[in-house]
């Protein structure tokens, strides 16, 4: 065999591979920077958000949990209020586009109600009691952040039933 088809079957192959990986439903659980780097900026806004940290430290879960759990919160509570409420609270949680990309691929779609918000927990590993834990931190963490009484009153409502 000489060079041309050896590096042309090499190139193939690898291809062929590639393309394996990247369409297997095992690659629905990784992104392209788990293998080729990337992401570091916003896992380290996650680790070091104010809220995540809150968590973390009152609660005892990890960062990760943290930042999926009030990811859950929040993406559940911004579906649900009113245009005005849903902008003070993107304005009340700092990076929470990166706490929303918390929640496990393929399960934001759930968060209409509170069975996907416990199914949400489950998967970061966590109780679904969880969630009756992080509402009033998170609840309290708005409040300080200034948030308005009606907005507060208002994620109440959203989040009671899975209180």
């Amino acid at each position: 065999m000489d060079n041309i088809q050896k590096v042309t079957r090499r190139f193939f192959s690898l291809t062929t591979l590639f393309v394996l990986l990247v369409s297997s439903p095992v690659s629905m659980a990784f992104s392209l920077s788990d293998i080729f780097g990337g992401g570091d900026k916003e896992q380290a806004s996650v680790a070091t958000n104010p809220l995540t940290e809150l968590l973390a430290g009152q609660l005892g879960v990890s960062t990760e949990q943290a930042a999926g759990g009030a990811g859950a919160l929040l993406s559940m509570a911004s579906s649900q209020l009113s245009g005005d409420q849903a902008t003070e609270l993107a304005n009340m949680i700092p990076g929470g586009d990166a706490l929303t990309n918390a929640i496990p691929a393929g399960l934001g779609s759930l968060l209409g109600n509170t069975e996907g918000l416990n199914q949400v927990f489950s998967a970061l590993g966590m109780d679904a009691s969880m969630v009756s834990q992080f509402i009033p931190v998170v609840l309290q963490f708005v409040g300080d952040q200034g948030a308005s009484a009606g907005l507060v009153e208002a994620l109440g409502n959203v989040w009671s039933p899975a209180s």
